[in-house]
């Protein structure tokens, strides 16, 4: 494969030659229907703008430069000649290449803006997904990876003990089974923070509560969770977001705030669903946080915005933090 800057001359050749055959095609129909200069600069604009919009801003300026030319020398008297006698005429082609290359700059600024607020968008994403990866791994290995190992060490120990004829097998076994079960419930509950298929049949209230309970009883933590007023019929989308933000919300609390109470809120309005996770815990400075990107409130922001939504944030150092989701819903009916 080639270098992709032995490409770009060819690429730029081939736009203005697209764009040439544009001019062409104009100039022949502005012939054919007898059309003055201003109708054929006009015309002649349409086709730069069009080419901006693929093409790059050097090609653009090219063809605009072309048809200047084809302005002068088709449509501008005396025709069929580049000398322009009217000074009207020679200020509407000036005017006409004027607005072709600030057309064309801002198209091509408008693009590269494009271009680089994508690329953000998606190294954003790659960063959350890889921080994800890590907290997976992490909780994998220092957690369900070291219980297991523990679990195991245990089973060769009753190896070793069932030769000895006196020793209590049945209860050493019983503790085996009953660590293996709760590692099995464990691997359960991080299995439904990565995809908790209860939302596609529970009520997204139900679906909190339960995960704010496991995930109290996991990190040995107190989650006080309450719902009112909420509609009869959320979206998907507007569920699976408020879940996401709640356990990014819990997760962040857990690790930064100090303290082992929190409180989850989750009502309605007529216009909006609130959701808030609160505690009395250190605190942060908010802006040192959003530039750090430490505590995740990039990705809640982000998941938001996906249904139009805003998040607010109060928070003081050790004066507790309250994360404060809305996102917008019209509903006629509204429930428990």
């Amino acid at each position: 494969m080639q270098p992709s800057h032995i490409h770009q001359p060819w690429r730029s050749f081939a736009q203005c030659l697209y764009g040439g055959v544009g001019l062409a095609f104009v100039t022949f129909i502005c012939f054919r229907l007898q059309f003055n200069l201003a109708t054929a600069a006009l015309l002649y604009l349409i086709v730069v703008v069009l080419l901006s919009l693929e093409g790059s801003f050097v090609s653009s300026s090219v063809v605009s430069l072309i048809a200047v030319g084809c302005l002068a020398y088709f449509f501008a008297p005396p025709v069929f000649s580049f000398r322009v006698d009217d000074p009207l005429n020679v200020v509407a082609i000036v005017a006409f290449l004027t607005t072709s290359l600030v057309i064309t700059r801002l198209v091509s600024r408008v693009r590269k803006l494009a271009d680089e607020a994508l690329s953000s968008v998606s190294h954003k994403v790659i960063e959350a997904e890889e921080q994800e990866r890590q907290r997976i791994a992490r909780d994998l290995h220092e957690d369900i990876g070291q219980r297991l190992a523990l679990l195991a060490i245990e089973i060769e120990q009753i190896k070793l003990a069932s030769l000895n004829p006196t020793a209590d097998m049945t209860s050493r076994i019983d503790g085996v089974l009953k660590g293996q079960l709760v590692i099995l419930t464990d691997v359960k509950a991080s299995a439904h923070e990565l995809h908790s298929p209860r939302l596609e049949y529970l009520d997204i209230a139900g679906v909190m509560r339960s995960f704010c309970k496991e995930f109290g009883e996991r990190k040995r933590v107190q989650v006080d969770f309450k719902s009112h007023d909420l509609p009869n019929h959320i979206p998907p989308d507007i569920s699976l977001c408020l879940f996401r933000v709640l356990q990014e919300a819990l997760h962040n609390a857990v690790k930064h705030s100090g303290v082992r109470q929190f409180d989850g809120h989750l009502w309605g309005t007529t216009e909006e669903i609130h959701l808030t996770v609160s505690d009395c815990g250190l605190g942060f400075n908010l802006e040192t946080a959003m530039q750090a990107r430490g505590l995740g409130l990039n990705r809640m922001q982000e998941r938001l915005k996906l249904v139009k939504g805003t998040l607010s944030i109060d928070s003081q150092p050790r004066r507790g933090t309250t994360i404060h989701a809305r996102v917008p819903f019209r509903s006629g009916s509204v429930g428990g």
